[in-house]
């Protein structure tokens, strides 16, 4: 059987793209499956496929593309109707690309995958193929309007199928279709890479676009109706979109920074999800709840508001996770008490969300998928002589659910870290051959000096599926050669070129043990630290840390009095009393201000920022100015602050701290201060992982 899915952009991120994929993926292991994308916007997909699958583009929208400025790409679409979300990126020109596949097309079953592509399905496929609409959105959030043209066109459908069992039931009261089975089927997540999480990590996890239905907000606020009850936890948030900027600014408000993290972007993210002992949801509205699953599937309980359709289908209220009231902060905040302060309950639903997360596994929605497919083949036959039903496969699964990429270039490269300094490398590509590849790190200067290649010892082993799994091992001890600073992690052989590895798996879950044992002082020196991550453009780097000394920041509090750091001096040396902190002024007219610093347990120390002396000492309307620590008050010696050893890259955006507006006591010489308008000081991480901080009078 071959089936083809349509879909909006398969080369761009969203929870429809994900689960489109895991199904396609879980039914080409027996059938011949394609994904059309009616638009290109990039050269590759941001969510792996499998080879066996075809990918292809309808409309290439890439810079220098003839369809940017096709013929009709300027005049509305005659079939998506315009209150259709995505309506705007639709046109004459493809309308006429779409009409025009899915007349031609060669599969037994196509597959819409929102609103608009499914009245082009219903509308436009030849009749030698089934009809389906897949509906990921919630049934009563879609316009009055396209339900209309829904109620229109779906009666030419074989099939509808809806994520949950409560959305079929809307469908079918406010949108029927006469003859058409509404068949509620969950979306699938596979089973992770990675091992399950062991919940003994006090982090709060939280994953999706930065959208106002997903009521982050809400969590932040019931996370700080915690923060002083349970001040070992911490709030992870990953996602983009528009309402970062605000949820930043709300954890400001509440005096979240440093607490309540917004992570950004991050794929494959399982990895995070592993770090983490509890899934936190608290949407107005699900359509179905793929981030819930995928947490119950790495093994976390779940707190999720009761939405209207999706969590109340997947959780199961005090047994794998707790439902709470939507729109309520202080509820959200009771299910997070629960579940922090019992570890023996939170660790029991969380080997009940692991067992009963399997039912979502893609090769058991696949298998009800071609379920459907089949009783749909069946009612067309009946009511149609000449159609004719698909054959099913004839051989039976002999191979791998995934088949190795046709090149190393197409590979990604997994990466685990351990909390003694080891990480361990793999990758699967296609059968080694006499190309015989190995794992090499290449140094990235930031000064041009250039160190040499570090080959690491490659370990071959060939696949049942014809592919082969390379893995290799970097030591703690490899350090002492690495040094301070990036490595591109590649692969190479002696018959081809070298090829920067793409970024898959990076489980760093380990480092937040590594990271508290080297602020208690239990590891030796010097101070090594290796934390693999992916770039921008989702290639895999290495940034290695190896100092004989290191002052690392573990807080900065900041209030309208002033700024608090506190600190730890690792490594070989000690705090002693006397030691000092130093402000330094960046730039052609340095300056040093120094406060002594509290010494208290475990060479950890504590100083207030000298913030008015800074103020009126400018010379500039914006300044930056260096922490550092004198840890002896007999040595000029001076360790640079820096926040460096985390579990994850980019500390600088994660730790966002507000700022402190001051009045200086004295008139400076240089620079006209204005009374109504405070100079502000904020502190920051740079990206290199050293502390400082801004000082701006504008």
């Amino acid at each position: 059987m071959k089936v083809s899915f349509l879909i909006n952009n398969v080369y761009g991120i969203g929870g429809t793209n994900r689960t489109v994929i895991n199904l396609a993926e879980a039914l080409a292991v027996r059938h011949e499956v394609e994904i059309v994308s009616v638009f290109r916007r990039s050269a590759a997909t941001k969510f792996e496929i499998s080879p066996r699958i075809k990918v292809r583009a309808l409309v290439d929208l890439r810079s220098g593309s003839a369809d940017v400025k096709a013929p009709g790409s300027d005049e509305p679409s005659e079939v998506v109707p315009r209150q259709e979300e995505f309506y705007a990126q639709y046109s004459r020109f493809t309308d006429a690309r779409i009409i025009q596949d899915l007349g031609r097309t060669a599969a037994d079953v196509v597959v819409g995958t929102r609103p608009s592509l499914n009245l082009f399905v219903a509308r436009y496929t030849r009749d030698s193929a089934l009809r389906v609409a897949q509906e990921h959105m919630t049934h009563l959030a879609i316009p009055p309007a396209v339900r209309a043209e829904m109620a229109r066109f779906y009666p030419r459908l074989d099939a509808v199928t809806t994520v949950t069992d409560a959305d079929a039931r809307s469908f079918l009261e406010n949108t029927p279709v006469p003859g058409i089975p509404v068949i509620g089927i969950p979306n699938s997540v596979p089973r992770p890479v990675v091992a399950p999480a062991d919940g003994s990590h006090k982090v709060i996890v939280s994953a999706g676009r930065m959208h106002q239905v997903k009521r982050y907000d809400l969590l932040l606020r019931a996370f700080g109706m915690l923060a002083d009850e349970f001040p070992d936890w911490q709030l992870r948030i990953y996602g983009d979109g528009g309402e970062a900027a605000r949820l930043r600014a709300l954890t400001t408000e509440l005096g979240l920074a440093g607490r309540a993290l917004l992570m950004g972007g991050f794929s494959p993210i399982e990895s995070e999800w592993a770090k983490g002992s509890i899934a936190a949801v608290t949407s107005s509205a699900e359509s179905f709840g793929m981030t819930l699953v995928e947490a119950m599937r790495c093994g976390l309980p779940v707190v999720s508001t009761d939405c209207p359709v999706g969590p109340r289908e997947i959780l199961r209220h005090g047994e794998d996770g707790l439902l709470v009231r939507t729109e309520d902060a202080e509820a959200v905040a009771q299910g997070l008490r629960t579940l922090m302060a019992d570890d023996g309950l939170r660790r029991g639903m969380g080997a009940a969300a692991l067992r009963n997360s399997a039912r979502y596994d893609p090769e058991a929605v696949a298998a009800r998928y071609v379920e459907l497919f089949e009783e749909a083949a069946l009612r067309r036959s009946t009511l149609d002589r000449g159609y004719r039903v698909p054959t099913r496969p004839t051989t039976a699964l002999t191979a791998q659910p995934t088949v190795p990429p046709v090149s190393i270039a197409a590979a990604t490269a997994d990466v685990a870290a351990d909390d003694a300094g080891w990480l361990r490398f793999s990758a699967v590509g296609p059968q080694d051959g006499k190309h015989r590849w190995q794992f090499v790190l290449r140094h990235n200067p930031s000064d041009g000096k250039r160190l040499p290649d570090m080959a690491l010892r490659t370990t071959r082993r060939p696949l049942g599926n014809g592919g082969t799994r390379y893995t290799a091992a970097l030591t703690p001890s490899a350090l002492m050669d690495l040094g301070d600073g990036r490595w591109r992690v590649t692969m190479t052989s002696a018959k081809s070129a070298t090829v920067h590895m793409k970024a898959g798996i990076r489980d760093t879950r380990k480092l937040i043990g590594a990271r508290a044992a080297v602020l208690a002082g239990t590891r030796p020196a010097p101070v090594g630290w290796n934390l693999p991550y992916a770039q921008p453009n989702g290639k895999l780097m290495l940034r290695t840390v190896l100092r004989q000394d290191h002052v690392e920041s573990t807080a900065v509090d900041v209030d309208e009095h002033g700024i608090t750091l506190t600190g730890v001096l690792c490594g070989a040396s000690r705090i002693e009393p006397g030691a000092l902190f130093v402000v330094s002024r960046r730039g052609p007219y340095p300056a040093n201000f120094t406060v002594p610093v509290q010494v208290l347990a475990d060479n950890t120390f504590r100083a207030e920022v000298p913030l008015r002396r800074v103020v009126d000492h400018r010379l500039d309307r914006w300044e930056d100015w260096d922490w550092w620590l004198q840890p002896s008050p007999d040595s000029w010696r001076k360790i640079r602050v820096c926040h460096l050893l985390e579990d994850f890259p980019d500390v600088k955006g994660t730790f966002v701290y507000p700022a402190v507006p001051v009045v200086g006591d004295e008139t400076s010489e240089f620079v006209c201060v204005h009374p109504a308008r405070p100079v502000r000081v904020r502190p920051y991480c740079s990206a290199s992982g050293a502390m400082a901080m801004n000082v701006v009078d504008r």
